[in-house]
């Protein structure tokens, strides 16, 4: 082969090599420049959140804030019938009324139900056990007394209602014995 023929095909074989890399920084550069666009995007979304945030937590204060003002309302007027000379009993129970079914209308507008419990089987996950109370075997583990009612938020407990289960005193004594049993079964191993 000349030397001409063999520089040729040398000159030919760096050309596409060449060719190559001004596409691959071409490449490089638009990526480069796609992930600093990217990466402002998220840092302005960002700042943006943080600056929205007080806002839109000070917005689900008022709108709660808004639901409860009818229930201020019925108390201002239950309490200026209690200052009336004269108010009486029945004054007072009509009030005490009116602001139990306003609470109730607002909390079923808001998906907030009452956890219904008494003579219903002790349920860690709905109630806080505060005793045990004496009761027949019928009320046994049965929640007997309610001492502060629980509510749920739709499906969720808000706040467990604080309960007495009833404990007959015949299956705690049974209980005691058989616990007895096992642990004089332990030692005699």
């Amino acid at each position: 082969m000349s030397k001409k023929h063999k520089h040729e095909e040398e000159v030919k074989e760096e050309a596409p090599e060449q060719a190559a890399a001004p596409a691959d920084e071409t490449a490089q550069e638009d990526y480069l420049e796609q992930l600093v666009r990217l990466k402002a995007e998220f840092e302005n979304y960002r700042k943006r959140i943080e600056r929205e945030r007080p806002l839109l937590i000070d917005l689900g204060k008022e709108k709660v804030i808004e639901k409860f003002l009818p229930l201020y309302d019925v108390m201002l007027k239950a309490q200026a019938e209690i200052n009336k000379k004269g108010a009486n009993v029945d004054t007072l129970k009509s009030g005490l009324e009116m602001v139990f079914k306003e609470m109730q209308r607002i909390f079923a507008a808001e998906g907030i139900k009452p956890i219904d419990c008494i003579g219903t089987d002790c349920n860690y996950e709905l109630h806080d056990v505060l005793t045990t109370l004496p009761s027949d075997k019928k009320n046994d583990g049965k929640v007997v007394e309610e001492v502060q009612k629980g509510f749920t938020l739709n499906g969720k407990v808000l706040r467990h209602s604080k309960v007495c289960v009833g404990k007959c005193p015949e299956e705690a004594e049974e209980q005691a014995e058989e616990k007895e049993k096992k642990d004089e079964g332990k030692e005699a191993e």
